[in-house]
């Protein structure tokens, strides 16, 4: 199969969008004048250019988070009767953690322990 020479960048579009096609990897390379093997090169090496930018973090992107200190009201105040999060945990990704009132402790400590493990800020 004579194939055209294509950018890294096209090869990511390629590889991108064969899932959402629906077609068979054979299908989706026919179509596209490509070979399975190398549509399948592709695929991996661009697999694992992400994962070693994922791995290459910075010091200061592993840093664990900060606490910091909350001063508690003189009074506690009354419960709210609303459904939804008694606190919301907003990671500087974008990440969203919100903790319903009553949630158990103990799988709050395993939730924060794999945030932690994972580098969450």
């Amino acid at each position: 199969m004579a194939e055209k020479r294509r950018t890294p960048a096209q090869w990511r579009e390629l590889v991108q969008g064969w899932p959402p096609s629906g077609e068979t990897q054979a299908a989706y390379c026919r179509r596209h004048g490509i070979a399975v093997s190398t549509f399948h090169r592709w695929r991996e090496r661009l697999r694992q250019e992400t994962q070693t930018s994922k791995s290459s973090l910075s010091a200061e992107e592993l840093q664990p988070a900060t606490l910091l200190p909350v001063r508690l009201a003189d009074r506690p105040t009354p419960p709210s009767q609303e459904v939804g999060a008694a606190l919301t945990v907003v990671f500087t990704n974008g990440l969203r953690l919100e903790i319903a009132a009553g949630c158990d402790p103990s799988t709050l400590g395993q939730v924060v322990d794999l945030l932690q493990a994972r580098g969450a800020r």
